[in-house]
C-alpha cells in the first residue's frame, strides 16, 4: 500500500507537473527537532515513549533515545488550488528504514474555498494532536499523555480524505472523512528482532468544531485487519478441537484475517492563552482477542507566567474485557497433554499479554527560554496492573510480573523549531 500511495504521489506530481510548468512555485522549508532524556525507577518494566520502540529506561538509566527525534518538511504551493507536503521524521523505532521515515507525501488540491482533498501518505487524523504529534515544541508535555498515546502508534496513513469547513455564526466546523491503509510491525521484547505486525484498512469520519477558545472533536474509525497476525496460533487451535471443545471458541478470538474492530475519540481542549485545559477519551469495541476493548482517557490543566508553562496531568488506561483464562484437556494420550498444555500456555499468554491497565499522575513545568525553543521538565507517577503492561517491556521475559507495578518517570526535552 505503500508503494502504491508513493506511486499515486509521484503520479499526480508527474501529470501536474508540465501544466504547472510556467507557475510561480512557492516553497517552504521548515523543521522540528526534539532532544530528550528519560529515567524510569522500575527495575522490571521498560519504559517507551509507545509500542513502536523495543528498548527504554528501567532501574533508573537515563535514556535519550525514546523522546528524541528530528523531522523536516517541505511544502509546495504551486497556485491557490495544489500544494504539495513532503515530511521525513528520523527517531528510534522498531523499524527506521526509508518506507518509515517518511510520515508525509501528498497533495492537496482545493477545488473550493473551505474544501480539501488530500491523496498520497498522510497524517492519521484521528487524534487531537493528529497534525503535530511529533513535533513538541507544538504541546505543552514532555511527550503526548502516556496512557492514551502509548498504544496509539499510528502516525500515518496511505489513501485519501476530504475535508469541508464551514462557518456557523463564529463557530468553525471541519468535517472530515477518510480512508487508507496501515502496516506495522511491532516489537514484543527489548532488543528483540521478535515481532508482531498488523496491517490493515482505516476508513472513518471525524468532525471538529471550533470557537474563540474552545475546541471539540469526534472522530469514529472502522479498521479492517488485512493480514493473519496469529495464524501458527489459529492452526493449533484448529487442530485439537476435535478433542478440546474450548479451541475452537478460542481460535475464532484469535483470528484476525478480515476481522474489524471500531475506534471513537471525543477531544476537548480551552485555551485563553493564560489558562489552558484538555482532556481527550477514546474507546475501542473490538471482538478480536489481540485488540481487546479497552477505554482510556487523560486531563490535563495549566497555567502561563510568561516564558514559564506550570502544568498537572493524569491518564487512565483500562480494559473492559475479563482476562482470558484457558483450562488444559484432561484425558489425552501422551504426548498430546503436554502439546495442549503449551498450546493453552501460549493462548493465554496471546490474548492477555495485549491488555493494557495502568494510571498515571504527574506534573511538568515548560521554559520558552529563547524563539522557538522551549525546555521541559515532566515527573509522572505510573501504576501498572500486573494485567495491563502492554505499553511496557519486561527486562527478562522470563520473569513473569506477579505483583503490581510502580514507576517514577523523569524526563527533560529540549524542542526546537527551525
Amino acid at each position: 500500500m505503500f508503494r502504491l500511495a508513493l506511486l499515486s504521489f509521484v503520479s499526480v506530481c508527474g501529470l501536474l507537473a508540465p501544466a504547472l510548468a510556467c507557475a510561480n512555485v512557492e516553497h517552504r522549508f521548515s523543521g522540528f527537532a526534539t532532544l530528550g532524556l528519560v529515567a524510569n525507577t522500575n527495575e522490571a518494566l521498560v519504559f517507551r515513549r509507545d509500542v513502536s520502540q523495543d528498548d527504554g529506561s528501567y532501574d533508573g538509566s537515563i535514556e535519550w533515545k525514546n523522546d528524541s527525534l528530528i523531522g523536516a518538511q517541505w511544502d509546495g504551493r504551486w497556485n491557490h488550488q495544489i500544494e504539495t507536503t513532503v515530511q521525513l521524521v528520523a527517531k528510534e523505532r522498531f523499524n527506521s528504514g526509508i518506507e518509515e521515515s517518511l510520515e508525509w507525501a501528498f497533495v492537496r488540491y482545493r477545488p473550493f474555498d473551505g474544501v480539501d482533498l488530500r491523496l498520497g501518505r498522510m497524517g492519521a487524523d484521528i487524534f487531537m494532536l493528529s497534525d503535530y504529534r511529533q513535533v513538541g515544541y507544538a504541546y505543552p508535555w514532555a511527550r503526548p499523555p502516556h496512557d492514551f498515546y502509548g498504544l496509539l502508534s499510528i502516525f500515518h496513513i496511505d489513501g485519501v480524505d476530504l475535508a469541508k469547513r464551514i462557518d456557523l455564526n463564529g463557530t468553525t466546523l471541519t468535517l472530515r472523512g477518510f480512508y487508507g491503509n496501515h502496516d506495522q510491525k511491532f516489537p514484543v521484547g527489548v532488543r528483540s528482532e521478535a515481532h508482531s505486525r498488523l496491517d490493515f484498512n482505516a476508513g472513518g469520519l471525524s468532525l471538529i468544531a471550533e470557537r474563540d477558545h474552545w475546541k471539540l472533536r469526534y472522530t469514529y474509525a472502522d479498521l479492517k485487519i488485512n493480514n493473519d497476525a496469529t495464524g501458527s496460533l489459529v492452526i493449533g487451535l484448529d487442530s485439537f478441537a476435535p478433542y478440546w471443545p474450548e479451541a475452537a471458541a478460542l481460535a475464532d478470538m484469535a483470528a484476525t484475517y478480515k476481522r474489524h474492530f471500531s475506534y471513537h475519540d471525543f477531544g476537548i481542549s480551552y485555551d485563553n492563552n493564560t489558562w489552558w485545559v484538555q482532556a481527550e477519551y477514546s474507546s475501542v469495541h473490538s471482538e478480536i482477542g489481540v485488540v481487546p476493548q479497552s477505554d482510556r482517557a487523560y486531563l490535563s490543566i495549566g497555567r502561563r507566567f510568561d516564558q514559564f508553562s506550570l502544568y498537572a496531568l493524569t491518564g487512565r488506561a483500562t480494559p473492559r474485557s475479563r482476562q482470558v483464562e484457558v483450562e488444559v484437556p484432561t484425558g489425552l494420550p501422551d504426548p498430546w497433554t503436554a502439546y495442549a498444555a503449551q498450546l493453552a500456555q501460549i493462548t493465554e499468554a496471546s490474548l492477555n499479554g495485549v491488555r493494557i491497565n495502568q494510571s498515571s499522575v504527574g506534573a511538568g513545568v515548560r521554559w520558552d527560554f529563547a524563539a522557538k525553543m522551549a525546555l521541559k521538565l515532566q515527573v509522572e507517577e505510573f501504576r501498572i496492573d500486573v494485567n495491563g503492561t502492554n505499553l511496557w517491556l519486561r527486562t527478562d521475559p522470563r520473569v513473569p510480573i506477579t505483583t503490581r507495578q510502580q514507576a517514577r518517570v523523569t524526563s527533560l526535552t529540549w524542542d526546537i523549531l527551525f
